[in-house]
């Protein structure tokens, strides 16, 4: 799937630029790596025990019997409609747990993922461990709903995928459709550096959270600078740390701090 990802996209930016797409490619080499190297440790070693976690959960929540809508109601409504309430509940609690990423104490490790400074399809990709099992916590809510497991499944395939394309590096609004869906361009004023509006968009598929709640920002393309300005380390291995060493720094005491930051100025 990465593949036939990689496919479409290099194809989509090549129609949208034309040999522009290929200097572009080049110039962002060596971030587009760092995301492959993410991604091939995300799925190697880190997937298998995010299922594992999630998997737990679910068949705790089932054994106890606590799930908040009886089976029988999803024969009732059929499966497209209950397939469209997944997503749409899982875009929901995605967008309150994408604001908490956001807030200061798990900032340093979502800001592995905005430290992109070419965004691209596979700047997706580009996450950290940590950020990873709290997306994972969606699935766990939406099993807590009671959704069967066919529609958890459909949720995590329809949002993450087009996680891609809202990541694309393509300049479209969407225009009147915004009113109701996420675009690359909305999306990439989410990863905009600096600028208003850098705080806002934080939902993957529907845009009409954004608005309800007060965070939708779309003035047009997004051209401004992008990525985060601290400093993330070297490479992949340099990705992990940063939270990390955010985290140890924090917790010393404000003295053994102050004079850390005075030997290293």
């Amino acid at each position: 799937m990465l593949a036939l990802c990689a496919l479409f996209f290099a194809t989509l930016a090549v129609l949208m630029k034309g040999r522009k797409a290929i200097s572009d490619a080049r110039a962002a080499g060596g971030e587009i790596r760092i995301n492959l190297i993410l991604s091939v440790l995300g799925q190697l070693a880190v997937a298998p025990l995010i299922t594992l976690f999630v998997l737990g959960l679910i068949e705790v929540l089932k054994t106890h019997g606590l799930h908040l809508a009886p089976p029988r109601l999803w024969d009732m409504i059929g499966q497209w409609p209950t397939l469209f309430l997944a997503i749409l509940a899982g875009d929901f609690i995605g967008y309150w747990r994408h604001r908490v990423q956001h807030t200061k104490w798990l900032w340093p490790a979502h800001a592995i993922h905005h430290s992109d400074t070419r965004l691209n399809w596979l700047s997706l990709e580009r996450m950290h461990p940590i950020d990873q099992f709290g997306s994972a916590l969606d699935t766990v809510l939406l099993s807590a709903l009671g959704f069967p497991f066919w529609a958890l499944a459909g949720n995590v395939f329809v949002r993450h995928y087009y996680g891609y394309f809202i990541h694309a590096d393509v300049p479209w609004t969407f225009g009147k459709a915004n009113l109701v869906l996420n675009s690359p361009a909305m999306h990439r004023w989410h990863h905009a550096r600096d600028v208003e509006g850098s705080g806002h968009n934080f939902a993957t598929v529907f845009s009409m959270w954004d608005r309800m709640f007060g965070t939708y920002h779309q003035p047009g393309p997004c051209a401004g600078p992008l990525g985060v300005r601290e400093d993330m380390g070297r490479g992949a291995v340099g990705q992990y740390l940063h939270p990390l060493k955010v985290w140890a720094r924090a917790m010393r005491p404000a003295a053994d701090r102050q004079s850390a930051d005075q030997t290293a100025a």
